[in-house]
């Protein structure tokens, strides 16, 4: 069996399926000001001693400061704490502005109102690739209860949701999977045998060989898409129904079946559309896309809660 160049941006995709905590390591410089960058490279090693790490990329600005430190931290965020993640993923010079802390005894900044924190001294560093590893020594440590930030395939995510979604998912009856996708400013509806239009939705998520699946709906229509954000999951009278929130990664020219189409939202003919439940869902669908703060649905067909995502 012949083997592929790498696509490194293909792989970097690849990577990104693994679902990991949000953190933001920290440290002093050489005059003493507080210096940190945004992180989900981040690994327990051992327990005795007691060592993590946390990869950095040789190209990070500020690389230098934290092999050259004797110290730093480790700061795993709370689901609240999105905002903080962007700004410490960013290349401005006022991160610590406004933000709560205080020094660890290393003197490393601890954040506030984290989920944990692990005060290290730099015990090792390893070059590997286009990364150097960061393995620090714990000397002190902190935690709670709190719902951590999670991060996957470049979107955030909440692990606040997952006893809920647990419980729907082992509940009986039959399972439903649908998608909302977008293009171009228009949603894919798939179009029944009399003309009624849907949210496109099968028995499962299956894969593109599996035709009777919503993948292999979309892609025998040429449509391409990942399924990485949760949209809505309720229990309907004898079915559970999950809703997605699609990533449209590639589409052909010409659609090889007429039973999916993409629509405008004054294009869409509502009356065709016979689930009032399907309607509520577009609706919405465009509201939050329009102010970019979306949220999941949870609940049962009749009434349920809107759990707006971490921001």
């Amino acid at each position: 069996m012949s083997v592929n160049p790498v696509d490194t941006h293909d792989l970097r995709r690849a990577f990104g399926s693994f679902a990991t905590g949000v953190t933001i390591v920290t440290t002093l410089d050489k005059q003493g000001e507080p210096c940190g960058f945004t992180a989900n490279s981040f690994s327990s090693v051992s327990l005795d001693p007691p060592l993590v790490l946390v990869s950095v990329a040789k190209s990070a600005f500020g690389l230098s400061i934290f092999t050259e430190s004797k110290s730093f931290a480790i700061n795993i965020l709370a689901e609240n704490q999105r905002e903080l993640s962007n700004r410490f993923a960013s290349r401005g010079t006022d991160k610590f502005s406004g933000v709560g802390r205080q020094p660890g005894v290393t003197g490393a900044p601890l954040l506030d109102d984290v989920v944990a924190w692990f005060d290290c001294e730099n015990y090792q560093q390893v070059e590997a690739g286009d990364h150097v590893i960061l393995i620090g020594k714990v000397v002190n440590y902190s935690y709670n209860a709190d719902s951590p930030l999670g991060f996957c395939r470049g979107a955030y995510v909440s692990f606040g949701l997952s006893p809920i979604m647990l419980e729907l998912v082992t509940s009986s009856g039959h399972l439903q999977v649908g998608a909302l996708i977008e293009n171009e400013d228009k949603i894919l509806l798939q179009v029944g045998p009399g003309g009624d239009l849907k949210i496109p939705i099968a028995p499962s998520v299956g894969d593109r060989g599996q035709p009777d699946s919503l993948l292999g709906l979309l892609d025998a229509a040429g449509i391409h898409v990942e399924l990485p954000f949760l949209f809505a999951a309720y229990n309907g009278l004898d079915k559970r129904y999950i809703y997605y929130r699609g990533e449209l990664l590639s589409i052909r020219d010409v659609i090889q079946t007429e039973q999916l189409h993409f629509y405008g939202y004054d294009e869409i003919p509502w009356s065709a559309i016979l689930s009032e439940t399907d309607k509520s869902m577009i609706k919405r669908f465009y509201k939050e896309r329009e102010v970019d703060n979306f949220g999941v649905y949870i609940g049962d067909f009749e009434a349920g809660d809107i759990h707006p995502l971490p921001k």
